[in-house]
């Protein structure tokens, strides 16, 4: 696969003049699997029928039971590039993604549920706004046709639509359209590119993106996040998870334009039908919703790692702000009332040390007290804390 003609001229000529040759970013696509044999060729074909050369495909299938295992051989057959990993047990969508990041090498990466499929120039896209941002921003998201027997009935996510709409994110000298390589990419990718990436800063938390099939993770941001213990117990919400933390650390862009296929076929986890104004498709907090967990779990990698966070003052205070706004209530109302009110007070009383180490103990301190709402001592308030229920990290 190449980046068009002209991008494969130019890299020829500049090998046959000696010239240092540069390629764009490779991209992988992990394809997160459970019992959607029937959606799998879609899926991968999609794939492998990108307008974008440097893609690479990996299937993670989680101990499918139906027809999946005879739908993988046949697609490693139609396409010898894919990878199949095949897991023991279902243990969910998290680890299952952790497992195909853990796999991969792309430089940016895209979880694909398998039920869902990519339009032809997704990739293109994603990787043209990434290349021409000026923020070095953590994802991209684009928006969404929804789908339903193979009739698209809404040609738009009300989440990004709204902040579209809004016109918010709409900033001056945001995009410089990447030249760098020449004849690429398609002019139906750059032409009025601007208009089309509405930005969303950090620290802005809330959901702004398509679901999972549409973000384009940079791997570097992910990586903040991926070795949170916690994960291996985070069923779904996957999506929510690394888009608070790559977001609201790094920024994010919606693009303004449909680049992937939600598929809406009765056994989606949050959708029951295509979006509908002025009503709810789903119903929150139901079976599977597991996103409750994913943003508490958020919270205790920020303050487990906080000093990776924390290389000078400025982002020492701004980890403090991160964690203030992404902090939420504990689902478990047995806990002492300032555990119970604040998952972050929770983890900075635990890990108090490094935490302190890492912001400053004033700045600790008052986050803490802001948070727990209490001028207690953070260490003595630890012993509150019931020990099978400590943040992620302790011991």
């Amino acid at each position: 696969m190449t980046g068009g003609p002209a991008a494969a001229r130019g890299t020829a000529d500049a090998e046959r003049q000696g010239a240092p040759v540069t390629s764009l970013p490779l991209v992988s696509v992990i394809v997160v699997n459970y019992n959607y044999g029937r959606f799998l060729a879609d899926a991968v074909s999609s794939v492998f029928t990108q307008t974008y050369a440097e893609v690479e495909c990996l299937v993670v299938d989680n101990a499918s039971t139906d027809e999946s295992p005879a739908v993988l051989g046949e697609l490693q057959q139609r396409f010898p590039a894919l990878r199949v990993i095949r897991r023991a047990a279902n243990d969910g969508q998290t680890p299952a993604s952790l497992d195909g990041l853990a796999a991969c090498s792309g430089h940016y990466v895209i979880f694909l549920d398998a039920d869902d499929y990519l339009l032809p120039r997704c990739v293109e896209t994603h990787v043209f706004v990434h290349l021409s941002m000026r923020p070095h921003i953590g994802l991209t998201s684009g928006d969404m046709l929804q789908v339903q027997d193979r009739h698209v009935v809404v040609a738009t996510g009300e989440e990004s639509n709204r902040y579209v709409r809004s016109g918010r994110g709409l900033r001056p000298k945001l995009v410089r359209p990447y030249a760098a390589h020449e004849g690429w990419p398609a002019p139906a990718v750059r032409e009025g590119i601007a208009a089309r990436v509405h930005y969303i800063p950090p620290l802005k938390i809330g959901w702004y993106w398509s679901p999972t099939s549409g973000i384009c993770y940079r791997r570097d941001a992910l990586r903040l996040f991926a070795d949170n213990a916690n994960l291996a117990r985070l069923r779904t919400g996957t999506d929510l998870y690394f888009a608070f933390g790559c977001s609201g650390l790094s920024g994010s862009a919606l693009i303004d334009e449909p680049l992937f296929a939600y598929r809406i076929h009765g056994g989606n986890i949050f959708t029951a039908h295509a979006q509908l104004d002025r009503t709810l498709n789903f119903t929150p907090g139901g079976s599977g919703d597991s996103n409750v967990k994913a943003q508490l779990y958020l919270v205790d990698q920020l303050v487990a790692q906080a000093r990776r966070f924390t290389p000078n003052v400025f982002l020492q205070f701004n980890l403090c702000m991160l964690i203030a706004r992404v902090d939420r209530a504990d689902i478990d109302a047995s806990l002492p009332g300032w555990a119970h009110r604040s998952r972050a007070a929770q983890a900075i009383a635990r890990h108090w040390e490094g935490f302190s180490a890492a912001v400053g103990p004033r700045r600790a301190r008052a986050l803490f007290a802001l948070k727990a709402r209490s001028l207690r001592d953070p260490c003595r308030a630890a012993a509150d804390l019931p020990a099978d229920r400590l943040p992620a990290g302790s011991t």
